[in-house]
């Protein structure tokens, strides 16, 4: 699996983020890398979001309005379930109300 988190954004603007695996996860804004938080790690680890969120400006990029985010889960790629565990528990134990949406 990979997955897309869709997080609130404003108006003028589209804010999502992919954690995929090549093998190690690599947090993407389309084609852009934005972090690769350890690279000789493949598993997402608890605290992967809020890294992205403390060596990044994402988290300045999220819109106040609402807390609700949804999480694409692609059938594609190196995640696995346990990943997307970690990754709405992440969500979650930062304020956010996560949809999981399969695809």
């Amino acid at each position: 699996m990979k997955f897309t988190i869709v997080f609130p954004s404003h108006e003028s603007s589209d804010l999502s983020i992919a954690a995929v695996f090549t093998p190690c996860l690599v947090w993407k804004e389309g084609k852009k890398q934005l972090l690769n938080p350890h690279p000789d790690n493949p598993n997402y680890q608890k605290g992967d979001l809020q890294q992205l969120f403390a060596e990044t400006a994402v988290k300045d990029r999220i819109a106040k309005h609402t807390k609700k985010v949804t999480v694409v889960a692609h059938s594609t790629g190196n995640g696995t379930e346990e990943h997307l565990s970690l990754l709405v528990k992440d969500l979650e134990d930062t304020g956010f109300e996560v949809n999981i949406v399969r695809q």
